[in-house]
Order: structure tokens, then C-alpha cells, then sequence
């Protein structure tokens, strides 16, 4: 075979292989540690709400509702931390843990108790379900600590959102989420 035989050869097979799905790289699994903060913030709002609960007798449904919040906190606030989520995913997650975080929501905790925690909740998971549509499942579920699966906490919660809170709040956090006019 000659030299130009060999060329031709090589290019071919250089377009074969420009036609293949490219094949990810095997990431390595990056463990991420909760800062202190976040954590204490975590142990006060789960002990804050299980008390809740307890001394207002919240029907088990709601309860299982309001108990996703520390679990959804805690998460968003690993993704925001993890170097394999892009800039904008960690923008939104950012934006679900201000909302958590700051006491001017669409249903005040400071006025309604634990029940207040939906909205958070339901903000979480909407923000959740627009962060998977960049970034991989298997990160996601890597940072989840919830008891259910977290893609069928997501289904569960966006079924339910309307029941829970009301069309008009629900419509209210997907504008503030998705920057609907």
C-alpha cells in the first residue's frame, strides 16, 4: 500500500469515527461536604418542623409534604457546591435557596407556621425538575438524602402543587422561577 493509499484509508476512517456517539469520559464521583452553615440550618428547620407537626397535629399527607423541605434545601445547596453543574443550574438552585432562606415569601412561614414551607417546597421541585434538564440524574440523586426517590418526589409534589397551595400561588412561583410576565 502506498502513502497515498494510506492517507486515503486514514481520512476514512476519520470520518467513520466522526460519525460515532461520542463516549463520555467516566467522571469521577466528587464528594461534597455541607458546609457547617448549611447544616445547622438543615437540623434547625427539620427539628423546627417536625415540631410543627407535632403540636399542631398536621395530617400525615401535608406533614410528608413539609418534610421534603430540609431534604430539598439540603440539595440545592450541594448542586450550587458540585463543579459538574453548570453555571446556570447553580443560579437556579441559588434561587431556591434564597427563597428558603429569606422570611418575604408567597406564604410567610412567620405567619402560617410550617405550612409555609410549601411554597419553599414546591419552588424547589420546580427549580429541580429545570436543573435535570442540564444536569446529569445520577449527580442529582448523588447529593439527594431524602427516604423516597427524589424524580419521584418531583412527580409527586408537581401533581399535588395545586392542592397544596392554590393555582394562583403555584402560577406566582413558576413566574418567579421561569421569569414568566
Amino acid at each position: 500500500m502506498n502513502e497515498e493509499d494510506r492517507k486515503e484509508d486514514h481520512k476514512v476512517e476519520e470520518d467513520a469515527a466522526a460519525n460515532l456517539p461520542a463516549v463520555r469520559q467516566t467522571q469521577e464521583l466528587i464528594p461534597v461536604v455541607l458546609p457547617e452553615k448549611h447544616q445547622r440550618f438543615y437540623d434547625k428547620l427539620r427539628e423546627k418542623i417536625e415540631g410543627f407537626i407535632k403540636d399542631k397535629g398536621v395530617n400525615e399527607t401535608v406533614a410528608s409534604y413539609i418534610l421534603l423541605a430540609p431534604d430539598l434545601f439540603v440539595l440545592m445547596a450541594r448542586l450550587m457546591l458540585d463543579k459538574r453543574v453548570s453555571v446556570q443550574s447553580k443560579a437556579i438552585a441559588g434561587v431556591a435557596v434564597a427563597y428558603f432562606i429569606t422570611p418575604i415569601d408567597f406564604i410567610p412561614e412567620v405567619l402560617v407556621g410550617g405550612f409555609g414551607l410549601l411554597d419553599d417546597v414546591i419552588l424547589a421541585v420546580y427549580a429541580l425538575r429545570k436543573i435535570l434538564v442540564d444536569v446529569d440524574e445520577v449527580v442529582v440523586r448523588e447529593h439527594w438524602n431524602g427516604q423516597e426517590d427524589v424524580l419521584s418526589v418531583i412527580t409527586k409534589v408537581v401533581k399535588s402543587a395545586d392542592d397544596l397551595v392554590g393555582k394562583k400561588i403555584v402560577k406566582k412561583l413558576e413566574e418567579t422561577l421561569f421569569r414568566k410576565k
